[in-house]
Order: C-alpha cells, then structure tokens, then sequence
C-alpha cells in the first residue's frame, strides 16, 4: 500500500499537471459541476450573513483546498459589497479575510491570476491570501474574529484517500477549536456514484484521463487526449459516451469514437465510491455513513451537524452531504430557520 506521504506527491503531481484543464472542462463548464457549486455558494453565502446579521460576528474565512480560488471570488465580491453597505441596514459583522491552501502551486497560480484580473487584490489590498502546503498540516487559528474553516467541492475525495480525509477532519478542528469556530465539509456521497459521478467523469476524460470502467482503452494512455461530444448530465442511464482522439499536439488521430462500460467494472466503482482513471488519477465519493463515522470519532459531541444535501436544495444538492463542527452554537439559528435536523 502507497504510504500517504507518497501518495500527496503524486496526487499533487497530477493536479499541477491537470490544473488548467480542470479549470476550463470542469470549474467553468459542467453543469452538473456548476449547479453543486452554485449550492454550496449559496449556503455558504446564507451562513456568513446569519453570523454577520445575526450575531454580528465578524469572520475569518479559511479555505481547505481552495484550488483555483473560487471562494476568493465569490465572496471577495460580496467583501467589496459590504464595505458600501450603510451601517445602518441591521449588518453588524463582516468578512475581515479570506485566506486559503492548496498542495497544488498551479492551482495556486491560477487563483492569483484570477483575484488579480477580478481587481479583488487592488480594491481590498492584505484582505485575500493563499498559501501552498498541506491541508493537513494548518496550525490553529489565534487572531482575533470568528474562524470559519470550510472545505468544499469535494476537495476530501481527492486528499489521499480515507487516510487523508481523517487527517482532514482532524486538522479542520485543530483550526476552529482554540477560537470556538465553524468547519464545513462538502463532499460527494457515494449513494450518488450511479446517478452523479458516472456521467461527471465520462464527460471530462480530457481533464483526469479515460475512466476504467469504459472500453476500450486503446487511447487511454498520456500519449492522447480524449474529448467527449457533449457532457453527461445526472441520472443519464446511457452506457457510453462518443469522443475524439487527439495527441498531444492537438493533432486529430481519430472522430467519433465510442467507448461503452464494462458491467463490472462500473458495479465495482459504484459499490466502492473509489473513482479511478487510466492516468492513475483517484477520487473518493464517501457514504454518509463514513462522514458520520469519522464525526463521531474525531469531532466532540455536541458541536456536530451531519446534513444531506438534498435535504437543503433538492436539485442542487442531490450527490452532496455536509459535515459541520461549530464550537459557537451559531449555526443552530440557521438550521431553525432551514428546519434543518443532523443525520446523525
């Protein structure tokens, strides 16, 4: 068995390698990906303004895995927002700063580039930072306003398997618990496999390689890229997907290919949640069982919210689950306002 130290290097091999790609195939093209996104930006968004309307808290956000820095966006807008809101519209919190990591130096890149073409390091100068490193490895918060952890899009999944997303609940306490903070994790859910994750990776074997459950694999090699006609959506029960072949060069070597799933092969990756590709590149989607597993394990009784996705937005939310750990006993007030109930 890869020991987990071998295992980060070679996963943040990929990732720098794939950064790009993933960037413009996933981040910003499949739906499916898009509208989880779009849940988790909402609750997220719907969170901060209960701590910042509510209970005048002002925050320090603090990104597990932030990739190419989406929350840096999403949120640094809405910073900006704040800060030319009247003081007297009821808003008595704030986001002081949003910092994140990431193992990837691409994706950090690429994050950089973004803030800065966005104009978000210019209008709110100190107030946006990333580092490289390990998730695993963020000594606790000590500053001065309301820690909120969050870890989002699946980034558990891709962090060294069940060994690596131990390490992530662990270190996602380390975090919060000195200042009496907030953690959410938001992952897949392998009762989503069949429905969800299927048709996501068939329609982006150009970002993370041919996955093994399709046939044949005579381009499934790093000498070729293989680009899906169209993209896959949930609950798709076609069995194969139609692509071009492509070498490295951007040369065409072959249209119209098809590529159908091994019965097998695909009932394995389902049982399993384990996502595996013919580039050596794997993704985890854990049951809610697991999630609730570690929680009881690793975070305190009390301060856990173990939550189905679905259960907040149907159709957004259907392939995700929410681990969340608060310290503050703030979140209670939006859970009573969502009728929100833990799983666990």
């Amino acid at each position: 068995m890869q020991h987990l130290s071998e295992r980060y290097e070679h996963d943040k091999n990929i990732w720098n390698a794939c950064a790009q790609t993933y960037e413009e195939q996933i981040v910003c093209g499949h739906p499916d990906v898009t509208d989880y996104e779009g849940f988790e930006h909402t609750f997220l968004d719907r969170l901060v303004t209960s701590l910042c309307r509510d209970h005048g808290r002002t925050i320090h956000l603090y990104d597990f895995g932030c990739g190419s820095g989406r929350l840096h966006l999403d949120l640094g807008q809405r910073m900006i927002a704040e800060a030319r809101r009247p003081s007297h519209n009821g808003y008595r919190g704030s986001i002081a700063h949003i910092g994140g990591i990431d193992f990837s130096g691409e994706m950090i890149e690429l994050a950089k580039q973004k803030v800065k073409k966005a104009g978000l390091d210019a209008l709110m100068p100190g107030r946006l930072s990333f580092d490289i490193g390990s998730a695993f490895d963020v000594r606790a918060y000590e500053g001065e306003h309301l820690p909120l952890a969050v870890s989002v899009c699946n980034s558990i999944g891709v962090m060294q398997g069940p060994a690596g997303a131990r390490r992530l609940f662990e270190s996602m306490r380390r975090y919060v618990e000195q200042r009496k903070g907030i953690a959410v994790i938001s992952a897949y859910k392998k009762e989503a496999v069949a429905t969800h994750a299927l048709g996501n990776y068939e329609s982006t074997l150009d970002v993370c390689g041919q996955p093994r459950w399709l046939e044949p694999s005579t381009h499934a090699s790093p000498e070729y890229v293989l680009r899906p006609h169209y993209y896959k959506r949930a609950f798709d029960s076609d069995a194969g997907i139609t692509v071009d072949v492509f070498d490295r060069s951007g040369n065409c070597v072959e249209r119209g290919v098809s590529l159908q799933r091994n019965q097998q092969a695909t009932e394995k990756t389902i049982k399993s949640g384990v996502i595996a590709t013919h580039a050596d590149y794997h993704s985890q989607w854990y049951p809610l069982s697991r999630f609730r597993l570690w929680m009881r394990e690793l975070w305190p009784e009390g301060t856990r919210w173990h939550i189905d996705a679905a259960n907040i937005d149907r159709m957004r939310g259907a392939p995700a689950q929410l681990a969340i750990l608060d310290y503050s006993g703030l979140f209670e007030t939006l859970a009573a306002r969502w009728h929100l109930k833990p799983l666990n």
